[in-house]
């Protein structure tokens, strides 16, 4: 039996800076985002772009380590034309993403804020964020653990499932006055 634990202390503890790391490189600052990795391939029929190995996107204070980073285009948003020189090197429009994948050792950071995982995805249109493989959230010594953490960046909220097997865990300490 699956329990959904909607936890407001999530919410002001921590939801719209955490999720604003996955979303990131589909914001809409004027700051740039800055892509590193060991390897980058392009498959413009399969509307993917996979940036793998030792992967860090970095803009303004956020940045996601993963071992792979993945944008997945929408169909009708990135033009398929083999002489169209963007879709070929992978470049397309910040509304032309689907989804962005995070995957393997997933370490999402702004400021003192912390989320790890093993996967992260990213929704663009629901503009959700959703963190699988054993995730924790982490401000200062404040824990949240479960099996799925979500953010809904739209409603500036979130919340942790769990299973019948393992439950949701909060350790809060009091703030230092």
């Amino acid at each position: 039996m699956k329990k959904t634990y909607s936890i407001i202390l999530l919410v002001a503890l921590m939801s719209m800076p955490f999720a604003s790391g996955m979303a990131l490189v589909i914001s809409d600052s004027d700051k740039p985002t800055q892509i590193v990795s060991d390897r980058f391939d392009v498959y413009p029929n399969k509307r993917v772009a996979v940036f793998s190995g030792n992967v860090v996107v970095t803009q303004e204070d956020a940045v996601i380590n993963s071992d792979e980073f993945i944008l997945h285009y929408k169909k009708e948003g990135m033009k398929t034309k083999q002489n169209d020189e963007n879709v070929n090197m992978g470049i397309a429009n910040t509304g032309d993403i689907k989804k962005i994948e995070a995957r393997g050792n997933v370490i999402i950071k702004q400021k003192e804020k912390v989320v790890t995982g093993d996967n992260a995805i990213f929704y663009n249109d629901e503009q959700k964020v959703v963190v699988t493989g054993n995730p924790v959230m982490k401000e200062g010594n404040n824990i949240i653990k479960g099996d799925r953490i979500i953010f809904f960046l739209k409603e500036n909220r979130g919340l942790v499932e769990s299973s019948s097997t393992k439950r949701v865990t909060a350790t809060i300490y009091p703030e230092k006055k």
